[in-house]
């Protein structure tokens, strides 16, 4: 048996007894299964939590979780967030801890595929921990793997090569599993004795029973390609404008781009107007649409859509990151791969800042909010 990553981070790491195992492994020592409860018709994904959650012996990790996951089923205060999406079966656990030696941010992911069988579904355990804004890896990090079987009504631990996982990634590794769509994302980070190093992005595409790995997306980039974007206003003049916009790749349409916002924006004439940025610095550009300006006070904040690219057969396919919605006049700082968002304070000519990156495909605040006098240039 392959071992999967390279050893900073093993895929197969087995959280259920508290240690992290190889996947090299003897199968008798990895093969463990359980039961899974439910009501209805089939388990979501709050049943397989429940049951990943529920066994006798759990490690450090998931039993700390678990009884936060007690009070959370109970509508009591959890020390954490939980973020439930029953409909793309999606859960994911944040804490965060701060004292005078900084602050640690652990985020513990929980998600499920259906195979194409129509008999088993696979599920998967994802954990990562950032401390004063870096990644670090424990015992802990990385992916744990099961299969769910409709019939026996049980998950067993499942070896990664089993799903098509058994791809080599050259450099400690973190993951994000999906929270809409089926694909998941690797990011590839730079070592600390690497001050130049940059990270690599790869992403694991599911066809229903096996992952295939995509090339690099940054390798994958064609900068020779021409494109453009055309966009029209919908209901315009309603409470709830939006937007259609075509990308066009080397003449050929190849999406469309279309959202709405819930509250019409004070500020209008704006709305509609397309940037072209690597949001996200990974080598592609992105696409952000504004969605106009809210006046609150003597000021006006201005929102806009990110619309992340990536590779997908031969053309780039846009994926809308909803949560930058709340990214008040967005800047994207290229220099230090980070977003700023701003706003005035009472003295009429100093902006307060704060920063956000991104990890594991998702934008975080990253804590660190500060003054600034300067006039600002707003796109």
């Amino acid at each position: 048996m392959k071992i999967l990553f390279s050893k900073h981070v093993l895929l197969a790491c087995a959280f259920v007894f508290g240690v992290c195992l190889s996947v090299s492994a003897q199968e008798d020592e990895y093969d463990y299964s359980f039961p899974v409860k439910y009501q209805g018709q089939r388990p979501t994904i709050s049943d397989f939590v429940t049951a990943i959650l529920s066994q006798e012996e759990l490690g450090e990790l998931l039993g700390s979780i678990s009884e936060q996951w007690k009070l959370h089923r109970q509508g009591k205060k959890t020390e954490g967030e939980f973020t439930v999406n029953t409909k793309n079966g999606y859960i994911r656990y944040d804490s965060r801890y701060a004292d005078e030696d900084g602050r640690e941010e652990a985020t513990t992911e929980f998600c499920y595929w259906n195979c194409s069988d129509n008999r088993h579904k696979l599920v998967a355990v994802n954990h990562f921990l950032y401390v004063n804004g870096r990644v670090v890896f424990t015992e802990h990090s990385g992916l744990m793997l099961y299969m769910y079987d409709s019939q026996t009504r049980r998950m067993t631990n499942t070896y990664p090569n089993a799903v098509g996982l058994e791809h080599s990634l050259d450099g400690p590794t973190t993951f994000s599993l999906p929270i809409t769509g089926k694909d998941i994302i690797a990011t590839v980070h730079p070592d600390d004795d690497d001050p130049n190093g940059v990270e690599k992005v790869v992403e694991f595409l599911w066809d229903g029973m096996q992952f295939h790995q995509e090339k690099s997306l940054i390798e994958a980039q064609n900068m020779n390609d021409e494109y453009d974007v055309s966009l029209r206003i919908v209901d315009a003049d309603g409470e709830s404008p939006g937007y259609e916009a075509i990308f066009r790749l080397n003449g050929k349409a190849a999406q469309v781009l279309e959202a709405r916002v819930e509250d019409r924006p004070s500020d209008m004439e704006k709305f509609g107007n397309v940037i072209m940025e690597d949001v996200n610095f990974d080598g592609y550009g992105d696409l952000l649409i504004c969605l106009g300006g809210q006046k609150v006070s003597d000021q006006t904040f201005m929102h806009y859509d990110a619309w992340i690219a990536t590779p997908a057969d031969g053309t780039v396919k846009f994926t809308r990151y909803k949560n930058f919605r709340g990214v008040a006049n967005a800047e994207v700082d290229t220099e230090n791969k980070r977003i700023l968002s701003h706003y005035l304070v009472r003295d009429g000519v100093t902006y307060n800042y704060t920063a956000h990156r991104w990890k594991n495909g998702m934008l975080m605040v990253d804590g660190q909010s500060w003054n600034e006098k300067k006039k600002l240039m707003v796109k």
